[in-house]
């Protein structure tokens, strides 16, 4: 290590060098400085040599039994000390480097939010320091450009996606109940299809599970909204029978708000997650997937893959 060398020294051992310089020349005495360092004397010795090589000059003279700094080993001090100072400055002004603060999510469909609240509570239990950021798209497509575009970490959508450079996952499927208010029941009776019925707008992914239904049982909605919680609300009022997620209206079967139909069609959803297929995970990106594929009533393959990247 020469002298022009030090300036920018940061790796472990020649930093270590520095600080069993700094405290032999503190305490003047080889085998006090290497019980302060939990160092044997022997290597305490060693180090102080090593550093004597490479500067080419004696930083320290025994005379007897006395150790005495040479005026090199004076000068060195002042160096030593600007050196692990700065270092010191340095890792504290790039911690927030180690890993991302911020995490970005795309939502290909806004019932991603209720999937996900129990994971974003068990991964601020673990990373409290890191924000996750959360962003609704208007459609799948704009979700998948996100990711291609590295705006998102990653996205979670409800369709699938036909792109070489897109990771899929398939991580929760989420049954789509038929609910309503529990007096149109009594109105209208517990047969799904003598009911007055809430849709999405056609061409959404929802309405295409249950659209085939609604033809074959001659039913035209006598509303159509464009997102499920507009749905959610409008079978609250009382104004017919929705197709919804469980999650988006789980609280609502609990509470009584709502009821399901026990004879109606079985439907489901599917959750995907999707990413950059180059993707670099950091250390919150990763924890975060972890949780997100075990909260999944899928077997997804996603921590296996985690493992092996």
């Amino acid at each position: 290590m020469r002298a022009s060398k030090i300036v920018g020294c940061v790796a472990d051992m020649e930093l270590r060098l520095l600080e069993t310089f700094l405290m032999v020349a503190k305490m003047e005495n080889i085998t006090q400085a290497a019980e302060q360092l939990k160092f044997s004397q022997p290597t305490v010795t060693t180090q102080i040599r090593t550093l004597e090589e490479d500067f080419g000059v004696l930083l320290f003279e025994r005379v007897g039994k006395k150790l005495y700094r040479t005026e090199a080993g004076t000068r060195l001090i002042g160096y030593a000390e600007k050196m692990l100072l700065l270092h010191g400055e340095a890792q504290a002004a790039l911690q927030e480097f180690s890993y991302d603060r911020v995490i970005k999510i795309g939502l290909g469909t806004a019932v991603a939010a209720h999937t996900l609240s129990p994971v974003l509570q068990e991964f601020q239990t673990q990373l409290p320091n890191v924000a996750v950021q959360i962003e609704h798209c208007l459609d799948v497509p704009t979700a998948v450009k996100g990711v291609l575009d590295n705006c998102f970490d990653f996205a979670i959508v409800h369709k699938e996606i036909a792109n070489k450079r897109i990771v899929k996952f398939d991580i929760v499927v989420e049954p789509l109940l038929w609910v309503a208010r529990p007096d149109l029941l009594a109105k209208y009776g517990k047969d799904v299809w003598l009911h007055p019925f809430i849709a999405l707008k056609q061409g959404s992914i929802y309405r295409g599970k249950y659209d085939g239904l609604l033809k074959e049982n001659k039913k035209r909605p006598v509303l159509e909204y464009s997102d499920s919680e507009g749905i959610r609300q409008a079978a609250l009022n009382g104004l017919g029978v929705g197709v919804l997620p469980e999650v988006l209206v789980k609280h609502d079967l609990r509470e009584g708000a709502l009821v399901a139909f026990e004879d109606a069609p079985l439907l489901t959803i599917d959750f995907s997650l999707i990413f950059h297929r180059e993707k670099t995970f950091t250390l919150p990106i990763r924890t975060l997937l972890e949780v997100l594929a075990r909260h999944g009533n899928r077997e997804s393959g996603l921590l296996e893959y985690m493992r092996a990247h």
